[in-house]
């Protein structure tokens, strides 16, 4: 693992200490409508000291105030901004809002 002073090696990306806690602190409200939110956080998994940890977003998913599931994703090779950009604007994320879609609807088949 390459050390930077005060740097871990996340992702093939290197991250400052604080930015890691920022990161691992976050948790942000997104309404979709009327009826949908979804509360995104970050989680670091750090299961092996020998292979960079693993930086997941969390969706938690809530319809009508009562929470229906969690959905994550893993943000390999995403780096700091990028990161804070798509936790605080799910909604103007297709892929991501398809996904919540997906669960939501449930497989249909004709």
């Amino acid at each position: 693992m390459e050390y930077v002073e005060n740097t871990y090696r996340f992702n093939q990306m290197a991250f400052t200490k604080e930015q890691i806690e920022s990161l691992s602190s976050l948790h942000i409200i997104n309404r979709i409508d009327d009826h949908l939110k979804i509360v995104s956080g970050i989680d670091i998994i750090n299961n092996d000291e020998n292979l960079p940890p693993r930086v997941i977003l969390l969706l938690e998913i809530f319809y009508n105030s009562n929470r229906v599931d969690t959905l994550s994703f893993d943000l390999h090779n995403y780096e700091y901004d990028e990161i804070i950009h798509l936790i605080k604007n799910i909604r103007g994320n297709e892929f991501l809002l398809q996904e919540v879609d997906n669960l939501l609807g449930g497989d249909i088949v004709e």
